[in-house]
């Protein structure tokens, strides 16, 4: 076994357990709990996002784009609107951002690895 396959092992690895045991609960607890009340304050009780739980991983990240980025809120216009919702609950969606690009950081490099690379050589 190469070292190239090991490291595609360990982000495959990674990959799994980021998704499985970290980003699903988080977006299960976001989806009965705060997007809802995001929903409330920023689109003004227009439920969408809280639909169904596919469209929650969505708009998490959607809002999660929002709370970080100042040129992305103003384009949504939301930009007056998003200091309304409490630094508490913006966390929850910036550090599932935050997860979930490393995440898929983590499944591009395990492809890159495994499949692309050894076709090179």
């Amino acid at each position: 076994m190469s070292i190239t396959d090991l490291i595609g092992l360990l982000l495959g690895g990674s990959f799994v357990f980021l998704g499985l045991f970290i980003l699903f609960p988080m977006l299960l607890y976001i989806y009965n709990k705060r997007i809802k009340l995001v929903e409330d304050i920023l689109e003004d009780g227009r439920e969408y996002f809280s639909l169904n739980i596919f469209l929650t991983g969505h708009g998490t990240l959607h809002y999660a784009s929002v709370f970080m980025f100042d040129w992305y809120a103003k384009r949504y216009n939301l930009l007056h609107l998003k200091d309304n919702v409490p630094p508490k609950i913006t966390g929850v969606f910036k550090i599932y951002y935050v997860i979930f690009m490393i995440d898929m950081l983590c499944f591009a490099a395990m492809i890159i690895l495994d499949y692309i690379y050894p076709n090179i050589k």
